[in-house]
């Protein structure tokens, strides 16, 4: 037995010096590839300084950034990891291949998520509109509270905030009512065959070129688009900033203004409409 166990000892012995000798053979080519690994990382470093002072001169937007930063420095360290393996004799395309296969599968299962992420970083490189806009997606419209990968956050002019998924962004119609940094609103007012159109159309122009908000270039404007026999409309047009709480109260005050000023014209020509058939009657 004891015989045994002396055999046995030996044979462990004969182990942790093969391990100690295969560990010191190894030591060199461990500590190159960790001197590799540590100076792909200073190159990481150095790449992103200088993509930093590159995306300052073209003024790319501070999330993209932060984005390409990440991107970047994965990127080049994994790229060090490999060249470190390959040094210790790994072979690094079947790990490679592992997350390859590894990342089409997480694909798959996120692809939602994925179709936003990307979207958003469109959106940010576009510039489409930007923070504070006035747009409108679809049935959601409000001012841009926050652009991020994954949606673009709307504030309703009621206060409410609506969060639109960015693939929806790139795939529907979108209308930035600030991009112009002006809004145009038409109001259409029915008047009588008696009032003179004329008259009625210099009147109407003048009176919104008196309101609070409304701009005088271009000046507003008054056209005769509809006409019958018991009347015709006049489409007033003007101009003011694009933000909608302000077309919204400019239009109250255009639209008051212009009712006194109908008002005052329809009461000569109702006068005269009331003087010919009085007329007529004595005829």
């Amino acid at each position: 037995m004891w015989e045994a166990i002396r055999e046995e000892l030996q044979s462990v012995d004969q182990q942790i010096g093969d391990s100690l000798a295969s560990l010191i053979g190894t030591l060199p080519a461990l500590l190159v590839a960790i001197l590799v690994v540590a100076v792909f990382v200073l190159i990481a470093r150095l790449a992103r300084r200088l993509l930093a002072g590159v995306s300052r001169v073209s003024r790319l937007d501070p999330m993209l950034r932060g984005l390409f930063d990440q991107l970047l420095t994965a990127a080049i360290v994994v790229f060090g990891v490999a060249v470190g393996l390959g040094v210790l004799g790994i072979d690094a395309r079947t790990i490679i291949a592992s997350f390859g296969v590894a990342g089409l599968i997480v694909g798959f299962a996120l692809k939602d998520l994925l179709e936003n992420f990307i979207s958003g970083i469109l959106i940010l490189w576009r510039r489409p509109f930007r923070v504070l806009d006035h747009i409108q997606v679809g049935a959601s419209e409000g001012i841009v509270e926050e652009i991020t990968f994954r949606t673009t956050s709307l504030r309703t002019p009621d206060g409410v905030l609506v969060l639109v998924p960015n693939a929806q962004i790139l795939t529907q119609a979108v209308r930035n009512y600030t991009y112009l940094g002006a809004r145009r609103t038409e109001i259409v007012l029915s008047l009588p065959p008696e009032v003179d159109p004329e008259k009625a159309r210099a009147a109407l122009e003048e009176t919104a070129r008196g309101v609070p908000g409304v701009r005088q270039e271009p000046p507003p404007e008054t056209l005769l688009l509809g006409l019958a026999s018991e009347g015709y409309d006049l489409h007033l047009r003007y101009w003011t900033a694009p933000d909608q709480e302000t077309v919204q109260r400019v239009e109250s005050a255009v639209r008051r203004a212009a009712f006194a000023t109908l008002a005052r014209l329809r009461e000569p020509a109702k006068s005269a409409a009331h003087a010919d058939g009085s007329t007529d009657a004595g005829q």
